[in-house]
């Protein structure tokens, strides 16, 4: 039996546990929960959404489903983790280069003429 699990949690798990994402036979997971359940940080103490989805999810682990499948949804929010990131990054970027609010402008919409007044009356 070969089960993989994808972990989440980064420095922080350490201490207060890791996000599991477990693939493989579902007898040799049952066989594990109680390795996952240690590892995994546990219930929130929260009060649960209506209609969560009974089973580990809230408590942190997740069996995912057959061999492989624990890494592919972790590599899944990595994808998604690393796409957010970048929007991030070209946001702030964008900002950065659009040189906002540092040039001195000696006209603007408020107190410059119109042009044409006329056709505003």
């Amino acid at each position: 039996n070969y089960v993989d699990v994808g972990t989440s949690g980064g420095v922080w798990g350490l201490e207060r546990g890791y996000c599991l994402m477990i693939g493989g036979p579902d007898g040799a997971v049952q066989h594990l929960d109680p390795v996952f359940a240690t590892l995994a940080p546990g219930a929130d103490p929260g009060v649960p959404a209506p209609g969560k989805a009974a089973g580990t999810a809230p408590f942190g682990y997740l069996h995912c489903g057959p061999s492989g499948a624990g890494h592919f949804v972790k590599m899944v929010h990595n994808g998604i983790e690393y796409g957010v990131m970048a929007a991030y990054a070209e946001g702030m970027n964008i900002l950065k280069s659009a040189n906002a609010g540092k040039r001195q402008r000696t006209a603007d919409a408020e107190t410059s003429p119109l042009e044409n007044p006329q056709y505003y009356q």
